[in-house]
């Protein structure tokens, strides 16, 4: 992996941790150790999906705060699977 392609990475997992709870950041950190590497990914995708559900939810039940926090997050899920995808077909080829 390139320098520029690490410092974004390495950008998108700090928005994204800013957003996560504590327990899922702390299975990942299990998993990865101090790196977010492929391995995270079906935490990531299953986060993404329950997500998604709770954009629908809230707006739904009318929490427009709530509902922009999940949608946040959902962008910062996406953008770090797509690196994520990315990076494990890179380093297949």
């Amino acid at each position: 992996m390139t320098e520029p392609q690490r410092t974004q990475l390495d950008q998108r997992v700090e928005d994204y941790l800013g957003l996560e709870s504590f327990e899922i950041t702390e299975e990942l950190l299990d998993l990865c150790g101090a790196a977010i590497d492929e391995r995270a990914l079906p935490v990531l995708i299953r986060r993404l999906r329950e997500e998604e559900e709770q954009v629908h939810l809230f707006g739904v039940r009318g929490y427009t705060r709530m509902r922009e926090k999940s949608e946040q997050l959902v962008r910062s899920l996406t953008s770090l699977i797509t690196a994520l995808e990315e990076m494990s077909h890179d380093a297949t080829n």
